[in-house]
């Protein structure tokens, strides 16, 4: 089974179970409270929020303003009210489906947004390979097929919240879960929001759970990174716009020439209107994905630039970081160790502080330091300049002295030279005693040191007539 088809066969796969369970009703009042009733045919609920009001929620919490007002804050606990019964019954049923101990979500998620046009689907490649992750991406697009979604999702406007919730978390138990997953498209509303964070809460709750028994491994300490791709509303527009041209003048060269495979237009390419609407409805909900930056490692992406240039910034932002991906104990017992990346930021500031130091208090040492190096190295590095390696072996009894050892590559070093000492000892037999058999031994002992620089390309000389 191929990659792309994965995420539509989970959601044929479980299309049964969601029917079953999930039968939302029309929204209540101005709380938004959904009732769900026994099995029927899903039905699904136009966006929570219109972009007017969106707009208008925001408006109350600009900088500036002397803060949320009530009926704000009264909203905003209706709706986490609203996202626990939501989440809370998606979660009993996936209990009741899988059984609670049988319940193996993957330790890392990375959930996807990003405005229409940004190219989720162009960059998702780049993220999946700086995690290492396997397994294919749960599209949240792939996952809502059915006829109904689509007429919604042509019009620009949501599905219902539980449907999403549940059908995402059957698609998560569906991944290898010794690597981790990718979810593009969730979470988009403020009530999907809540619920990945009560995912969060539930998964570290299993942990605490199962932490002394034999399936400790199979609830690992889990975690959250959220990505957003953004582009501004003109870009998005010229893109999708663009996007949809070439869709038609391809399939419109299979339909003339009979060869080669149609690709599937896309309404929302072909309408400006709907794709602004879009954006509106991205832009509206961007509030929602801004809370989970106070939770989770938040990675704003700027999708402006090139392909290469906005995948450089992907890998950038994906490097591993220990202090997310290991458990905590184990991260407080190495994190004294100062980081590969972060040892030298000041390393030229204090190279010269000491060479000051040298020359203020200890000149004498310095100028023998120098003389050394003239003599002894200079002669070497020059006489293998091509090959951007010295190795010089010496039994000068200066380098004994550790100090004067510091001070030649402090020097060395001020100069763009990367060098590495070694003292090496060995003994000698110098006189034996003939009487008792006994061996007097001499300590001889040998100083390398290697030295790193750059090489002296030599053209050859037919290459200077080319």
């Amino acid at each position: 089974m191929t990659t792309v088809a994965r995420p539509f066969c989970i959601a044929l796969r479980y299309s049964t179970v969601l029917r079953t369970r999930l039968t939302p009703q029309p929204q209540q009042a101005s709380r938004l409270v959904r009732s769900y009733t026994i099995p029927t045919t899903p039905r699904y609920l136009a966006p929570q929020q219109s972009t007017a009001s969106a707009s208008a929620a925001a408006a109350s919490t600009r900088v500036g303003s002397s803060g949320p007002s009530d009926e704000t804050q009264e909203k905003r606990a209706g709706e986490i009210k609203d996202a626990k019964l939501i989440f809370n019954q998606a979660w009993k049923n996936i209990e009741d489906h899988y059984g609670r101990e049988n319940i193996h979500l993957p330790r890392e998620f990375i959930f996807l947004m990003g405005a229409p046009g940004s190219g989720k689907g162009t960059h998702t490649p780049s993220i999946l390979r700086a995690r290492g992750i396997t397994n294919p991406p749960i599209s949240v697009s792939q996952l809502l097929q059915t006829p109904e979604c689509k007429e919604l999702i042509n019009q620009g406007q949501m599905i219902s919240d539980r449907y999403v919730i549940e059908l995402v978390l059957h698609a998560m138990l569906d991944c290898d879960p010794s690597v981790g997953v990718l979810v593009d498209g969730f979470p988009r509303t403020d009530i999907q929001v809540e619920a990945l964070k009560m995912l969060h809460e539930k998964m570290a709750e299993l942990r605490r759970e199962f932490y002394h028994t034999d399936r400790r491994d199979q609830f690992p300490r889990p975690v959250f990174r959220i990505c957003v791709l953004y582009v501004d509303e003109d870009i998005s527009v010229q893109r999708q716009l663009a996007r949809g041209k070439m869709i038609r003048d391809h399939n419109l060269e299979v339909k003339k020439t009979g060869q080669g495979v149609m690709w599937e237009e896309r309404v929302t390419d072909n309408d400006e209107s709907v794709i602004r609407n879009r954006y509106a409805i991205f832009k509206a909900h961007y509030g929602s994905l801004l809370k989970l930056s106070k939770m989770f490692p938040f990675h704003l992406i700027n999708a402006t630039g090139s392909i290469k240039e906005v995948m450089q910034i992907i890998l950038r932002e994906f490097e591993y970081q220990s202090s997310l991906e290991l458990e905590s104990d184990t991260y407080d017992s190495i994190s004294h160790i100062p980081l590969a990346t972060s040892i030298g930021v000041h390393a030229r500031q204090e190279l010269i502080s000491r060479l000051e130091h040298y020359q203020d208090y200890e000149p004498i040492l310095l100028h023998r330091a120098i003389q050394f190096i003239d003599d002894h190295i200079t002669p070497q590095v020059t006489r293998h300049s091509i090959s951007g390696h010295a190795m010089i072996r010496t039994e000068n009894s200066l380098l004994g002295d550790g100090h004067f050892v510091d001070i030649v590559m402090d020097v060395l070093s001020e100069r763009g030279y990367h060098v590495s000492f070694d003292s090496r000892t060995h003994h000698e037999p110098v006189r034996v005693d003939l009487t008792t058999g006994k061996i007097e031994l001499e300590t001889q002992h040998t100083y390398v040191l290697s030295i790193h620089f750059p090489k002296h390309y030599i053209r050859a000389l037919e290459q200077k007539f080319h």
